[in-house]
């Protein structure tokens, strides 16, 4: 997929309908990509979409990294005095049924520069001009769980209480609460 496009629904009840929408209004300077990070960890984790969340934090630091670079303050050692017409930038995260999308809006009026690091791990992406600047957004996908005949996401295999005790445990001891254990 070229990622460069949204494909038109066919119909209205194709188009994806959002189930939550969180947004951040930011400085451009550069702190914006690390307050950037922590909102989309804080959101995502609190929607339940905590596997997206490395994916997440990699592309939306891309996104604003480069809207700082073309209408901010990149120099992390500007004083908040000597800065004339900041730029705001908005971060918007709208989770959907198969993934999140994440948006920066900013006062740049030409497309953006599609670095690796969006394009190899987003399924679409894309931007467009606004009266103020432009959108530049891309999807982030659900990802995809192995299911059971019932349908029923299986538990991914985890070290159980079975095989040797881990490095430095006192086998006795561990015996002891096994036994007391058992008694309750």
């Amino acid at each position: 997929m070229n990622g460069q496009t949204i494909p038109a629904p066919r119909s209205m009840a194709e188009q994806p309908r959002p189930k939550a929408i969180a947004d951040l209004t930011l400085a451009a300077t550069s702190t914006a990509a690390n307050v950037g990070a922590l909102f989309l960890r804080y959101a995502l984790t609190g929607w339940q979409r905590a596997k997206l969340v490395g994916t997440g934090e990699a592309v939306l630091r891309e996104l604003i990294g480069q809207a700082v670079e073309l209408t901010g303050v990149p120099d992390p050692t500007a004083r908040w005095i000597n800065l004339r017409d900041l730029a705001l930038l908005h971060v918007r995260l709208v989770l959907l049924e198969t993934g999140v999308i994440v948006e920066v809006a900013d006062r740049h009026n030409q497309p953006p520069a599609w670095p690796d690091a969006v394009t190899s791990r987003c399924a679409r992406w894309s931007s467009y001009p606004t009266n103020v600047g432009r959108v530049v957004w891309c999807e982030l996908e659900a990802p995809v769980y192995e299911l059971t005949e019932q349908g029923l996401p299986k538990r991914p295999k985890t070290a159980g209480a079975k095989g040797p005790p881990a490095p430095g445990a006192d086998p006795e001891l561990l015996q002891q609460v096994f036994e007391g254990l058992k008694k309750l």
